[in-house]
């Protein structure tokens, strides 16, 4: 029988669930963690052992877990709730905190187990995410115990999705373990490798890109900051490190970056050219553990042998992608003159990138050979770590003085919304650095963010959850004909419009993917359900990604209402939608809306959220977003079972949306409020 559910009445604690959020989501988040541990009369840990599921693999608009699980949740339960009792079913009571604390880990509802009751209450619940992402919500539905179905259309989304949760759940622990031993395999391995193309001492090299004109050579950036204290200051031919400067950014003359990618390309591709290299590419400074040095002949040396080695493994055959570059990719527009992916590393990148590929392409078949789909599990790890190389180790990246760390490629595309060089790069240190930060397979109480740490989690968290979770490559506008069972919730976090186009951002990763991968890819994409798509493909699918490409593209709001429709058709008549949304542009609100309408459903509440930390870069594309996301809760219109009282409802969410805090002394923005309160009026529309 019917019920109205928690999450339709009053009482969801939005301010706990936005605080515990925006902390989660948060980078270098200790300073957040200390203070909330206070606010809770918590104990504070000497250090926090703060796994993400993040760091699986890079992927836009994650969402919090707390939230994530807070919203299964209240989906599920009966309105018959106190908040405190609600919140004691999460996770969330100072019982459990004090234990995580005392353990190490953050105060956060992520990392607590739900009531032993729930778990089995929600045994026979089923919860579909039709556009599942980075994995969120139906890892979150798992470990509450329901059926999670995960979709998505996107081929690194759908591998992402079984690393995070299909196949801890499946494998368990014994799958952390064999994958940190390959790892420690991998690692001995490159080492070994590599050793003679690097200084040990070093951290990081900073190159500055130089170019050939009419005989004379142009550094496309006459200052780079090092640090707030320190700066290479280039004059000519002379190159310094200045110490004691004011901070300064980096200024790059864009309008020599065509003819330095032209020749760029002429040095990877057409023949080796030993001195056109070191002027393209110069090692300007050395990060080492008692501070910067100029670069020595030394330096220069290395990187040229490794150079050789590079035309040495090329004329062998590759399997670093050598595929175009895709023209038509927005996101690729402004590094087209680069031509092919392998030409998005210096020879030295691309050599450390290729014996990594070799290896773990060889090993998976090993491994495929000794222990069937076991071995195909571990050897995903392998690869997506492998494309966390890529990100920290390419010609894309840029130098971060503030934080004196490598800046990662998508760095560029979360502020810019595309891919683009400036007039220097960080190189990383493959084989002593960064696979050893990558995976972390010796991590114990502390994690900057590896692998194995992750693993170890979701391991521990969903160990005997097999049965419980279904991940497919699935078209959301053909949901009907994919999931042949009505489920309880659709929790969705679908594309936001026009901020990110998600397609044109994985096809940075895809084609090194596919290449580590190709002997399994078959295997890995059984539960492909898409009939126009096949992962032989260089290219993801685009056709029915339910985004607008431009402001205004009446395509979204048509691909959405399709959408709706079809998660209509699967939902049980007393079953919920859980839509979530935020944009600055009513235009979205209203196609979002509309759509909504069209397809059937009718909104019962709106619940205001802070999804994650507006300062990160992902969430502002250089401008900043907006701190809140709307959580819609729909039924289909012909199976309400109550009268909302609009005015009451439009004054609930306002205060809610105060009450939801980035931090205590927080208060949203006035033009914040007021896009809220705007979208809140076009929702009122179809409100039951």
């Amino acid at each position: 029988m019917a019920s109205v559910r928690f999450i339709e009445v009053g009482l969801f604690p939005v301010d706990v669930i936005s605080r515990d959020s925006a902390i989660e989501m948060s980078f270098k988040p200790r300073p957040a963690y200390i203070a909330r541990c206070k606010e809770l009369g918590l104990p504070v840990p000497k250090k926090f052992y703060d796994p993400k599921i993040r760091s699986i693999h890079p992927w836009l608009a994650r969402r919090s877990r707390s939230a994530a699980r807070a919203l299964n949740l209240a989906s599920l339960l009966s309105a018959a709730l106190s908040t405190d009792e609600f919140l004691k079913m999460l996770g969330f009571s100072k019982e459990k905190l004090m234990e995580l604390v005392s353990k190490g880990y953050p105060p956060l509802i992520s990392y607590t187990m739900p009531d032993s009751a729930i778990v089995e209450f929600t045994k026979d619940k089923v919860v579909l995410d039709p556009m599942a992402g980075g994995g969120s919500i139906p890892l979150e539905a798992a470990i509450l115990g329901a059926k999670a179905i995960a979709c998505e259309y996107n081929p690194v989304a759908y591998l992402i999705l079984k690393a995070t949760i299909e196949y801890p759940a499946k494998y368990g622990l014994q799958l952390y373990r064999k994958v940190r031993d390959e790892v420690k395999k991998l690692i001995d391995y490159i080492q070994t490798a590599l050793e003679d193309f690097y200084d040990k001492d070093a951290e990081g090299y900073i190159v500055l890109r130089r170019v050939l004109i009419n005989n004379r050579v142009v550094a496309l950036a006459p200052f780079i900051p090092l640090s707030r204290k320190e700066a290479i200051v280039i004059k000519g031919d002379t190159i310094t490190i200045t110490k004691g400067v004011e901070r300064k950014s980096l200024d790059t003359n864009r309008g020599l970056l065509p003819q330095w990618m032209k020749q760029h390309v002429a040095v990877m591709e057409e023949k080796p050219d030993v001195e056109t290299l070191t002027t393209l590419h110069t090692i300007a400074a050395v990060q080492t553990e008692k501070g910067y040095r100029l670069a020595s002949e030394r330096d220069a040396r290395l990187l040229l042998k490794a150079y050789e080695k590079y035309w040495q493994l090329r004329s062998e055959g590759m399997v670093l992608p050598s595929v175009p570059l895709p023209p038509d990719n927005e996101v690729f527009r402004g590094i087209l003159p680069l031509k092919r992916y392998s030409n998005l590393f210096n020879p030295r990148q691309a050599l450390a990138l290729e014996m990594l590929m070799r290896y773990v392409k060889n090993r998976i078949r090993e491994l495929v050979e000794r222990e069937g789909e076991f071995g195909i599990a571990v050897g995903l790890y392998l690869a997506l770590g492998l494309d966390r190389v890529v990100d920290f180790n390419s010609i894309l990246t840029t130098w971060n003085y503030e934080q004196e760390s490598i800046r990662d490629a998508t760095g560029s595309y979360y502020k810019f919304r595309e891919f683009r060089l400036e007039g220097v790069y960080a190189e990383a240190i493959v084989p002593f650095k960064t696979l050893e930060w990558i995976f972390e397979p010796d991590a114990g109480e502390e994690t900057a963010g590896g692998i194995c740490p992750i693993l170890k989690e979701l391991c521990e968290k969903l160990d005997g959850k097999g049965d419980k979770i279904e991940v497919y490559l699935a078209d959301a506008l053909e949901l009907s004909s994919h999931v042949n069972i009505k489920v309880d919730v659709v929790n969705v976090d679908p594309p936001y419009y026009d901020q990110h186009i998600y397609s044109d951002f994985s096809e940075f990763f895809w084609p090194f993917l596919k290449s580590a991968l190709s002997d399994v890819l078959d295997k890995l994409f059984k539960n492909n359900l898409l009939s126009s798509w096949t992962p032989a493909s260089w290219r993801v699918p685009k056709e029915h990604e339910v985004i607008s490409r431009k402001s205004g593209n009446s395509s979204f709001k048509e691909k959405f209402k399709q959408a709706l429709i079809e998660m209509s058709k699967i939902l049980k008549d007393e079953g919920l939608l859980i839509l979530w949304f935020s944009h600055k542009s009513l235009d979205a609100w209203k196609a979002v809306i509309d759509s909504l309408q069209s397809a059937g459903f009718s909104i019962t509440n709106i619940i205001p959220l802070v999804s994650e930390h507006p300062t990160r870069s992902v969430t502002r594309g250089g401008v900043t977003g907006l701190s809140h996301v709307l959580i819609l809760v729909a039924r289909k219109s012909n199976t309400l079972l109550h009268h909302i009282d609009k005015d009451e409802l439009r004054r609930r969410v306002l205060e809610w949306a105060k009450k939801a805090k980035l931090f205590p002394a927080y208060e949203i923005k006035s033009e914040d409020l007021k896009v809220l309160d705007q979208a809140v009026e076009l929702a009122l529309k179809i409100v039951a």
